[in-house]
């Protein structure tokens, strides 16, 4: 073996124990890389969305089902996905399935990737033997998340287009068309409304910082978007949508409906009301009902009601908490939340609907009225001049 060089993976405590295996062995290491413990998932094909994970627990469900092996099955995906990085992710996690660990105990270092909930749902499946079920629920529980994520993004598609007109329209009124007739009301002469000189002004500073203006609402976005993703930003964004009349319907069913369907999944794999309540408080989507959540979970832990504790948070509708009461009374908590679970997910479709439907004419009517008193504003003097000289 002198003068040849080997590459390969080995398993140590430490670089200096790998070190000590190396030389034992007769070899002399070059350079020792550390495994990564995780691969990143930024750019453009490497995030892993709910419907990435969905055809995941799905395919997974069925190879399994079939007879393969786990270790065959990741393979097999691994092979299969087309985003790079979620291929990477799902090599490494074959490798230490096949090296003796757990699925769930590889998946765990990858936090970003597999979700708390996903990978508590399949160690239950490994220590019950049904871990092609658990797939299966968990496709259909990502499926679902996924429709309603598509029917909220696609209910408020017309709304933001309807707003980029407006703001088109009447960025095109004020530097264009606004002082084109501005130069020959002053010609004309004659004394301008209020609402004329006010314009006009406004429309000058326009035409003159138009770049400064697009610079500084580019930077407010940013910022917006910077602030959102802090703790702080995040819990206040979250506390708006829930509290603003106008997204709160939508939020609150929303959530309710999430909440529902997880709950019913955990309590029916087996795993007990506290500890259900604590993987449950990272799934509501909602940072500022996830906190009130947490004070409803140590109170069920001090012996609380579940329906009473989820009641004081005053989030969930009433007819969860009857429903939660019920369940509760009957020792059919599982049950009687997933079979309210599709209730409460018509009831997000109509809330969508429903906030469409006020949307839409409100914008319309701002279009309308900004559209009005520009236009108002250009005719009034016109009018004024052309009744001084008849």
């Amino acid at each position: 073996m002198s003068g040849q060089a080997w590459n390969g993976s080995l398993e140590a405590d430490s670089a200096e124990a790998l070190e000590f295996m190396l030389n034992d062995k007769g070899f002399f290491p070059l350079e020792i890389k550390t495994k990564p413990e995780g691969v990143s998932l930024s750019g453009l094909f490497g995030h892993v969305n709910k419907r990435d994970l969905a055809v995941f627990c799905r395919q997974l469900s069925v190879i399994i089902s079939s007879g393969v092996t786990i270790i065959e099955a990741i393979a097999i995906l691994a092979e299969q996905t087309e985003k790079p990085a979620f291929k990477e992710v799902l090599e490494i996690v074959g490798d230490d399935v096949q090296k003796g660990k757990l699925l769930s105990q590889s998946m765990a270092a990858f936090p970003n990737v597999f979700p708390e909930f996903l990978r508590n749902m399949i160690r239950v499946g490994e220590a019950s033997g049904t871990l092609d079920e658990i797939m299966e629920q968990m496709a259909n529980y990502y499926e679902n998340d996924d429709k309603i994520n598509r029917k909220v993004k696609s209910a408020m598609t017309y709304p933001i287009i309807l707003m980029c007109m407006t703001v088109g329209v009447v960025i095109l009124l004020m530097v264009m068309v606004l002082p084109m007739f501005s130069s020959i009301l002053t010609e004309m002469g004659g004394e301008m409304p209020a609402i004329t000189k006010v314009l006009m002004a406004v429309s000058n500073f326009m035409v003159h910082n138009i770049i400064y203006i697009a610079i500084a609402v580019v930077l407010i976005a940013l910022a917006f978007v910077s602030y959102v993703r802090t703790p702080s930003g995040r819990l206040r964004f979250d506390g708006f949508k829930v509290s603003f009349p106008l997204t709160r319907g939508l939020t609150v069913k929303v959530i309710t409906s999430r909440f529902a369907r997880s709950m019913g999944m955990l309590l029916k794999s087996g795993i007990n009301i506290i500890n259900a309540m604590t993987i449950m408080s990272s799934l509501i989507g909602n940072r500022a009902v996830e906190e009130k959540f947490l004070v409803s979970s140590e109170e069920v832990q001090q012996g609380r009601g579940i329906g009473e504790s989820l009641d004081r948070i005053g989030i969930f509708p009433p007819l969860l908490i009857h429903m939660v009461q019920v369940g509760e009374r009957t020792g059919e908590l599982d049950q009687m939340l997933l079979r309210t679970s599709g209730f409460f997910d018509d009831e997000v479709e109509a809330a969508i609907t429903k906030m469409t439907t006020m949307i839409e004419p409100v914008m319309i009517v701002i279009l309308a009225g900004i559209v009005a008193t520009i236009l108002l504003s250009i005719f009034l003097p016109m009018l004024s001049i052309m009744n001084a000289v008849s």
